[in-house]
């Protein structure tokens, strides 16, 4: 087997090391990039606001006739671009909740800040509500309910109707009884 055949078979196994270090383990050097400051710089990143206003010029014969005013919605908050922006991965940023306890408290508040743009944003149509349904129920534990009455209620029924419900039940009994 050649060298390049091992490096591509091993590349990506968990406890697959780099020097004397394994990776995804908490004490690797990713896991010690963790300073006190993202705790206010994921609540900054997520407390951006949603929305920004842009203005649709309509000219004619060169001149400015009308200046419409647009909301335009800003890119959704992400833990991935968070991540991104600190030259980490997601999953680095969700480790870093288990070594600090004051870092989770302020990832599960960016998590509630993420929650509360997507319904403000899927409410007013600014974000596609497919994707926004995608989004709360499989990364913030929504749900999709239904409420199902299964309370039975009587229903009026006519002769002919009775009747007919005897003799289908008479001959399913029959059927019954033969087999």
């Amino acid at each position: 087997m050649s060298q390049e055949s091992k490096k591509k078979s091993t590349k990506f196994k968990k406890g697959n090391t780099i020097g004397k270090e394994t990776r995804f383990e908490k004490d690797n050097k990713a896991a010690c990039k963790y300073k006190e400051e993202y705790c206010d710089k994921i609540i900054e990143f997520f407390n951006k606001p949603a929305t920004r206003v842009e203005y649709k010029e309509t000219y004619y014969k060169g001149e400015l006739t009308s200046r419409t005013p647009i909301i335009v919605p800003e890119a959704y908050p992400t833990f991935e671009l968070f991540a991104a922006s600190l030259g980490v991965t997601a999953d680095t940023v969700r480790n870093w909740t288990e070594i600090s306890p004051r870092f989770k408290f302020y990832y599960a508040r960016a998590k509630e800040i993420q929650l509360g743009k997507l319904t403000s944003m899927a409410v007013t149509g600014l974000y596609n509500p497919v994707y926004a349904k995608f989004e709360a129920v499989n990364n913030h534990n929504q749900k999709d309910k239904q409420e199902i009455d299964t309370n039975i209620k009587e229903v009026a029924i006519d002769d002919k109707t009775k009747a007919l419900i005897e003799r289908v039940e008479k001959r399913l009994n029959a059927k019954q009884k033969n087999e």
